[in-house]
Order: structure tokens, then sequence, then C-alpha cells
């Protein structure tokens, strides 16, 4: 059975710093793991990490490094709330246990932060853990979980600002680089996820026409299926529904009053 990636879709906020395709492995899977678990500790094996995440080093050493590797960076990540009069900052797994002896991985998800994995109704972003292990690279990684935001819409417009940011886009880069070494390679891997993919840059109306930001769309994935299931009308529905319920938007009072209650706990 394959596991499920589910989680508030905050989480695309946050800027994963130095990211590698391993790190993202690990992230998701911790994620579909603990979702729905509350703050419970959790244990993973060393072999069912392996084994969901692909990964394919032998030494025991060096998978104890990479975990650490992936937990530090994490660390590193700014999970923030805020309020007209408080700011909280946080990890999202305070607990992190590499128990070579066992074999095994123990984590629990912050109190402050157990909204993004536990009972999700709405604007969530969902995925199949196996087919986003499979992506070759970091950027169709980051992309792939910004696209499944909008799966029911077909369409993401961001601003260049923001595009970098999301997608830890070296300074270095200038907006040909990023054409030439993100957004094309990444187009060519996603669309065998992603039906008509196709990506619009944005210019500013100014001397020069300096990119402002991109428009990606894509067929949604809910009228795929429309086309491709119509042998299964109940199914189908669930799915329309489950769409529905994604792109939901959360009202400014809604993230108010949700903001305020972790502030409290």
């Amino acid at each position: 059975m394959n596991e499920v990636v589910k989680y508030d879709s905050y989480m695309n906020s946050l800027k994963f710093t130095g990211f590698t395709t391993t790190d993202f492995n690990f992230l998701m899977l911790l994620c579909s793991k603990m979702r729905d678990k509350d703050t419970t500790e959790l244990s993973i094996s060393f072999d069912e990490l392996r084994l969901k995440t692909a990964y394919t080093r032998t030494s025991i050493q060096k998978f104890r490094a990479d975990l650490e590797r992936m937990n530090e960076k994490l660390m590193r990540v700014t999970c923030k709330l805020r309020t007209e009069t408080k700011t909280i900052m946080f990890v999202l797994f305070p607990t992190f246990e590499i128990d070579i002896e066992k074999q095994e991985l123990i984590v629990a998800v912050n109190e402050k932060f157990k909204f993004i994995l536990n009972e999700l109704i709405k604007n969530f972003t969902r995925f199949d853990l196996n087919e986003f292990v499979k992506l070759d690279s970091k950027y169709s990684k980051s992309l792939y979980r910004l696209l499944k935001q909008f799966k029911s819409t077909g369409k993401l417009e961001i601003n260049l600002n923001e595009f970098r940011m999301k997608m830890d886009i070296p300074s270095t880069y200038t907006n040909r680089d990023v054409m030439s070494k993100v957004i094309n390679p990444v187009l060519a891997e996603l669309k065998n996820y992603f039906q008509n993919l196709q990506c619009t840059v944005k210019y500013e109306h100014k001397r020069g026409k300096p990119v402002s930001g991109y428009i990606f769309i894509f067929t949604p994935e809910h009228t795929f299926s429309e086309k491709t299931n119509k042998s299964s009308l109940k199914q189908r529905s669930k799915n329309q529904f489950n769409n529905f319920i994604q792109e939901k938007k959360m009202t400014q009072e809604d993230w108010d009053k949700l903001e305020q209650a972790l502030l409290e706990n």
C-alpha cells in the first residue's frame, strides 16, 4: 500500500535551505508516518526508512550521518506564528532520536505545530510518497509539492522572489539561469505527473521588462479523473469532494483563531 503525504499547506510557505533530494525524502516520509498521530512519539525502523525513501547507501554510519544532517537543516527552518503581541518560533520535530542499537528512528511532533499534520480538513496538500521519492532533483520535488497544493484548480501564480525562496535557488542565478537550469528541466520531469504542464513568465510593465514572476498551469486532476474513470461514479464524486475541501481557503478570521489557539496552548 502506498504511503500518502498530507499536511497543512502552511508547510509550503517554509524555506528548506540546503535540502537535498535525500533530505526531502526523509522529511516527507516522516510527515506521512506522523499524520494524524497528534504529538505521540513514533518509532520507524531503519529498514522502513531505507525502503520507502529509496535510500541505497549500505553504511550504517553514513545513514546515521544523513539523518543527522537532515534534522540539523530542519532545525534551522524558521517555523513562526505571530500575533500583534507575540511571536513564537519552534522546530517541527523536537524529538529526533537515532537509535543505532535498536535500528530505529524515534520522532514526535511539536505540540505548537501539530496542526500541520493532524485533523486536516481544508487547505491541505496531499500526494503519493512513492511518486515524490522517484523525482530526480530537489527542484522537481519542491515544485511538485507546490503544484499539488493547487491540483484541483490547475494554476499556480507566484512572484519571482517567492519562487526563488521556496525553490532555494542560488542568489547567483540570473533569471535566464532560473529558466534554463531550474524551470525547463523541472517541466520536462514533471510532465509525467501533471498533464499539459506549462509555464508563462510574467514581466513588469517598465523599461527592460524585468521578470516579476511565473504562472504554472496544468490540467486539474479532478478533470483528468472524470475522463479516465467514467465507470466509477462513486469514486469520482469522492475525489471531487476531496479536491473541493483541499482548495477551500481559510479566511483571515480562521487563521487568527488558529494562531490564537496555538499561542494559548
